[in-house]
């Protein structure tokens, strides 16, 4: 299971309030938050003494809390030799280098006597790690995260983050990524166009975003990248993280049998030997086989995102769900019963073979 991160920013808000934050957040089940010190360019101990207070609530939560530093904030904030010690001060359970430091320093950072995490911009740059390795790093104290992007447009390319991605992965760290919440407007920038880390996800549903994220595998942790989400949002990302099967919504505007809808309904998985024209979910077709299933009379052609229902006239076949994947005509052994809505098209395109996945109809309720 993807575990729930969420960001905060203090700084402009009373301590009370991020503190009420971290506790609504503990109560949906966060295991991980996210600081930028970045933004700080000198050292001000009323900020590190903030920051101290707000670590320590959420250590005593069982949340960890990893801070994001750059080259200047160590230059500027004394912790030029110190990072360790800084860090473990505060109560960090790591640093994150949003810009790399030299490679025997990070080695040596990798070494600490606290096991603290060291974690790499996963953003950017394999080599580093590659080096790290290389160099002797401690690699049990390394992991990484995605960086996220305030401007509009300049969030990473689907090509690009599922190759960093990937990469990481196939590396066995911990890996993290960011989502944007539409309720939450506050980033540690003044610019409120979003935080995503993936640019095609920053408008879309946050629900949307978890099922893509999940739908990779790449992924331990999902963090809310501003603040302040609100109740409704945050209980749909929650609940989005906490079932380990990946949902898909669908609509139609026919009256289908009881048969039709408990095979819409039913808990699929993603079948291994995969085809160029659909996902096949054959499991209904054992559970049905003795029910019928009447011909539909309809168009034959289909296009990505239609959901269909073999028939009687398919025998064995009869009770097959599948989901297109290109546009096709079928024959009239097959009934088409609906069409994943535009947003469920997008997690189809990182669904993989043996992916558990249900359909669940879509409420005209909003949906953040």
């Amino acid at each position: 299971m993807v575990a729930l991160g969420f960001s905060i920013y203090p700084e402009k808000h009373s301590l009370d309030k991020s503190l009420a934050y971290i506790e609504r957040l503990a109560q949906y089940g966060a295991k991980r938050m996210f600081i930028s010190l970045l933004q700080f360019s000198e050292e001000s101990q009323s900020i590190i003494d903030l920051y101290r207070r707000i670590i320590a609530c959420a250590n005593d939560k069982g949340i960890e809390v990893v801070a994001d530093i750059s080259p200047d904030f160590i230059a500027n904030n004394n912790w030029t030799g110190q990072i360790i010690s800084k860090a473990k001060d505060i109560g960090l359970a790591g640093v994150r280098l949003d810009e790399a430091l030299p490679l025997d320093e990070i080695v040596s950072l990798t070494h600490n006597a606290y096991n603290l995490k060291i974690e790499l911009n996963s953003s950017t740059d394999k080599q580093l790690l590659l080096d790290l390795i290389d160099a002797g790093a401690n690699i049990e104290n390394l992991i990484c995260c995605h960086n996220f992007y305030p401007h509009e447009f300049t969030g990473l390319s689907r090509a690009h983050f599922m190759d960093m991605s990937r990469f990481y992965h196939e590396h066995r760290l911990v890996s993290s990524v960011f989502v944007s919440s539409h309720t939450a407007t506050e980033g540690p920038w003044p610019v409120t166009e979003g935080l995503p880390t993936l640019e095609e996800l920053r408008h879309v549903p946050i629900w949307v975003q978890a099922e893509v994220l999940k739908a990779t595998g790449f992924f331990d942790n999902i963090i809310i990248s501003n603040q302040f989400i609100d109740e409704e949002e945050l209980a749909i990302l929650a609940e989005t993280l906490h079932r380990k099967e990946l949902v898909l919504e669908y609509e139609t505007s026919l009256s289908l049998t009881d048969v039709e809808q408990q095979i819409l309904d039913f808990h699929h998985v993603y079948r291994g030997d995969i085809s160029d024209y659909v996902i096949r979910s054959t499991w209904p077709r054992v559970h049905y086989a003795s029910e019928a299933i009447p011909p539909r009379n309809h168009e034959k052609n289909v296009q990505r995102g239609t959901i269909m229902i073999d028939n009687d006239l398919y025998t064995r076949y009869k009770g097959e769900l599948q989901i297109a994947l290109k546009t096709f005509s079928v024959s009239e052994k097959t009934n088409q019963v609906g069409q994943l809505t535009a947003e469920s098209l997008l997690i189809l395109d990182f669904m993989k073979p043996e992916q558990s996945f249900f359909l669940r109809k879509k409420s005209y309720t909003k949906l953040h």
